[in-house]
């Protein structure tokens, strides 16, 4: 990836559906041009899809919650409880993490009775000891991909400000 990837992706981050010739009259390159770097990052896996932002609300699922699992199962277990995670759809993030606790969830429900039943599943899996929740009262701040180093078009034009 060469400098120009880099500022392709930053523009398009948050805004797939930007226009290709949008994103090259940015840097300086023709619309086809963009559309080959985005070809080429997509088959190298280095965009990996694209997503729809949907609101929590209109789709009833305003319980956000975070759940730590202490896991002490066997192998064997352990895949298990990640396939199951997997094809959980109420939970949007699995983290294996170092620590006291085995995993980190993200998980999006429509109530508080909802989120017992889908505790109430975790915990039921060999190995797994406890669970700590922490619902969300509010998101601050929620991103869609890693971060990225603003665009050069943009340093610019926020240096003549």
């Amino acid at each position: 990836m060469d400098s120009i990837d880099f500022e392709i992706l930053a523009l398009i981050q948050n805004d797939a559906r930007v226009a290709h010739a949008t994103v090259g009259e940015r840097l300086g390159l023709t619309a086809p041009a963009v559309h080959a770097r985005i070809k080429r990052l997509e088959r190298e896996g280095i965009i990996r899809g694209y997503l729809t932002a949907i609101d929590p609300g209109a789709v009833n699922q305003n319980l956000l919650a975070f759940v730590r699992v202490t896991n002490n199962a066997k192998v064997g277990d352990e895949e298990k409880f990640e396939t199951f995670v997997r094809h959980e759809t109420n939970i949007l993030e699995c983290h294996d993490i170092s620590g006291e606790d085995s995993y980190l969830l993200k998980i999006r429900v429509e109530s508080p009775s909802s989120l017992r039943q889908l505790l109430l599943r975790i915990r039921d899996f060999p190995g797994v000891e406890r669970t700590v929740t922490s619902i969300s009262l509010c998101t601050i701040k929620e991103l869609g991909g890693p971060p990225l180093p603003a665009p050069v078009s943009e340093s610019l034009n926020s240096e003549r400000l």
